[in-house]
């Protein structure tokens, strides 16, 4: 079970024991457990550019609020951190907010029925991004969320395009 785990899988190791193997007790075990159990796979797509992003991420809940945080690649293999925060507020209705940061760096704000404004920051300059959110739908399923967001984009103060992104977040890979 150790040479699996630690060598094959590179799960990172714990402490060794007697024989010189990795641990394997009940609480390592355990731990291990939880962490692979928080793992989701996160697949974006958007029907404008037809752009689908496949990722592992961290799924969490903190207060109420959902945070799935994962990275992703630019074209020269930077690492970009991400996170996604859906929010359910009463009397608000539900909010969405992706945060970027990296060599891009974001925060934008979905919430139906509003604008917001961010800015963009890219390594060529900062752009000022207007968001006007139509609606967010969620639907939930035994370990799937599906978050559905129509809006229209602003940059600059010029209207660039009317965006459908459609996130799931699962546990495992879909067919």
């Amino acid at each position: 079970l150790s040479d699996v785990l630690f060598n094959k899988m590179g799960l990172p190791y714990p402490k060794r024991v007697k024989d010189g193997n990795y641990s394997t007790s009940k609480d390592i075990l355990d731990k291990f457990n939880k962490a692979i159990n928080n793992n989701r796979i996160l697949k974006i797509k958007t029907d404008n550019e037809e752009i689908e992003i496949i990722s592992v991420g961290r799924y969490g809940v903190v207060n109420g609020n959902e945070y799935i945080k994962y990275e992703e690649l630019d074209e020269d293999g930077s690492k970009i951190k991400n996170t996604i925060k859906i929010s359910e507020k009463d009397e608000d209705g539900v909010v969405v907010e992706l945060s970027k940061k990296g060599k891009y760096q974001t925060h934008m704000i979905f919430h139906a029925g509003k604008k917001s404004t961010s800015a963009y920051a890219t390594p060529f300059g900062s752009l000022l991004l207007g968001i006007y959110t139509r609606s967010i739908r969620i639907k939930r399923e035994t370990d799937k969320i599906i978050v559905k967001v129509d809006y229209s984009l602003d940059i600059n103060y010029d209207t660039v395009s009317d965006c459908n992104v459609e996130i799931h977040i699962t546990s495992q890979l879909e067919e």
